[in-house]
């Protein structure tokens, strides 16, 4: 066989220049065609292999006449050949004959979203970035990637998010297939999405949400039992209970077992892991490739895996009991199976940050702007005093009608939304046409950031001031387009834990400023939570340092 290859001059084959151009430019197409974002590892794994067996074939052919060093100078020229092929072509494709260069955009953007990474580290808040590029082409859709657009126009949401768009969920939600099963968030089949859902939807109707009452009351109760406790002093790190409560309830609420936090007064070690796993979610959405490689080992992801394991042992040990007070888990388990599916694994996850950080986030930046904006504050509480004036305490019913505090909260999430950049989808194969007749080519990806749409005067007049009253009848013109408001999302995918979320948001707000004046700490203007702030997917809110003064109703 080595003289039938000598024969054919395979040698000379393996050193045809040509031959490796052409190889580039076919992968090149190949690349084209599939979802690769998630083999990268094979990249990882293979391209060392095929480089040492390539070598070796080299040597094998004719050791009498190449040497290793020459074997490996002539596959490192062929491979140099073959990736520059390769990069050439894609750089130049992207740059000047992407079906996506009609829009504007950064020129670094055409060729990578590695450009976006810039803007990331160190901040993470990529978000304000985007709606400084949405101002700075004047443009509602401009390119932020090689095949990826950012989309602000309120009229294009229900084809992009709407309950029957043709829109997938992108190849973002496909690194969760490595995370021990798929979450209701996460899983990408829009038949199984509609299957789990109508479970959980048992999980949050009025029935389950009036059940869960007396829980949200207690933990908010006490909450404001050890704000009281702290309220003289100087300063008082009201991030940090926010963050201890909102993971109480969901622990409580989810699962029966409460982390104890408030109790405490300290963050949980695992909440602290889950944290830190978090911030690498910062960088995926720029280097997806990377996503792969990182979720395939320990690298980076101890933090995460430790979760995992916590979650898992938290259903098994709620598996076995049967609790005084039905908690959400108690809907989506089987009690007629002994195994735990892994998409609960994954649900239970999902539930312990969609439904901690969201609303702690929320929490904090609507403390903020109490404390930014005294006037709304005092109004607020003029309001909120007139409620039940007899009690000291303020439960969930109370509460469950009253514009102007809906319209507070409603003002925290339309400034501070808790998943700033929205979420990704895949337009279908044959593309998208948009009510202004844009053509959106098959196969993009498309962000619409939700930062940046509820910041559009177009749509929210006088956009950067926190105006409560815009959600009620007293200023209705300064909201013109009710569709673009979701920070809950919209469509088929939106939050289904958004009514229970609201309950708890009402229940600490009012009583906060039932109970406290609220401010700065003296000499500061909330600098921290704005500047330390992280887009990790959901927001991973910075310090916040408030002073308290306790009211009459103390």
């Amino acid at each position: 066989m080595a003289d039938f290859l000598r024969s054919t001059r395979w040698d000379q084959l393996m050193h045809n220049e040509p031959l490796a151009v052409a190889l580039g430019l076919l992968s090149h197409y190949a690349l084209n065609n599939g979802e690769w974002d998630h083999s990268s590892h094979l990249f990882v794994v293979f391209s060392p292999l095929v480089f040492c067996a390539l070598v070796v074939t080299e040597y094998a052919l004719d050791p009498q006449v190449m040497s290793v060093v020459a074997a490996l100078q002539v596959t490192a020229t062929i491979v140099a050949v073959y990736l520059g092929t390769l990069i050439s072509s894609i750089l130049i494709y992207r740059a000047f004959f992407h079906r996506l260069r009609k829009y504007p955009g950064a020129f670094g953007a055409r060729l990578s979203k590695l450009h976006s990474l810039r803007h990331v580290v160190p901040s993470c808040q990529y978000y304000i970035e985007v709606e400084g590029l949405h101002r700075k082409y004047n443009s509602d859709i401009i390119r932020t990637g090689p095949r990826e657009l950012s989309v602000t126009n309120a009229d294009a949401i229900p084809l992009i998010h709407g309950p029957t768009s043709k829109c997938r969920k992108s190849a973002w939600y496909g690194g969760a297939a490595f995370l021990e099963g798929t979450s209701l968030q996460t899983t990408r089949s829009k038949k199984e999405h509609r299957e789990r859902r109508k479970i959980w939807e048992h999980a949050f109707n009025a029935k389950a949400l009036r059940e869960y009452e007396p829980r949200l009351n207690r933990h908010a109760l006490a909450l404001m039992e050890k704000l009281k406790e702290h309220a003289h002093e100087p300063r008082l790190r009201i991030s940090n209970w926010l963050n201890f409560y909102s993971f109480d309830v969901m622990g409580d609420v989810g699962f029966s077992r409460s982390f104890g936090m408030v109790e405490k007064g300290e963050e949980d070690e695992l909440i602290k892991s889950l944290h830190a796993s978090m911030a690498p979610l910062s960088y995926t959405n720029h280097a997806l490739w990377l996503l792969g490689i990182v979720l395939r080992t320990s690298f980076g992801v101890k933090d995460l895996l430790n979760f995992m394991k916590w979650t898992s042992k938290v259903l098994n040990e709620r598996k076995k009991i049967t609790p005084n007070e039905r908690d959400i888990f108690g809907h989506l388990m089987n009690p007629e199976s002994e195994e735990i599916p892994k998409h609960l694994n994954a649900d239970s996850r999902l539930l312990i940050v969609a439904g901690s950080d969201t609303t702690a986030a929320t929490l904090t930046w609507l403390t903020y702007e109490l404390c930014t904006n005294t006037t709304a504050q005092l109004k607020l509480r003029d309001i909120i005093d007139t409620i039940s004036p007899s009690k000291s305490f303020l439960d969930a019913e109370d509460l469950a009608n009253c514009p102007h505090l809906d319209g507070v909260i409603n003002e925290a999430l339309r400034l501070h939304p808790a998943v700033p950049s929205g979420v990704s989808r895949e337009t279908p194969p044959e593309g998208l046409t948009l009510p202004d007749q844009r053509y959106i080519p098959g196969e993009t990806i498309i962000w619409m950031p939700i930062h940046t749409i509820h910041r559009d005067p177009r749509y929210f007049p006088s956009p950067t001031e926190f105006m409560p009253e815009r959600w009620t009848d007293e200023m209705p013109e300064f909201v013109r387009e009710k569709r673009a408001f979701m920070p809950f999302g919209t469509g088929a995918y939106n939050c289904i834990g958004q009514k229970l979320a609201m309950m708890e948001m009402r229940t600490v707000a009012a009583n906060l400023v039932r109970l406290f004046d609220v401010g700065f700490v003296e000499g500061e203007a909330g600098e921290k939570v704005v500047r330390e702030t992280r887009d990790c997917f959901t927001l991973n809110v910075g310090a916040l340092d408030v002073r308290l003064t306790p009211r009459r109703w103390e």
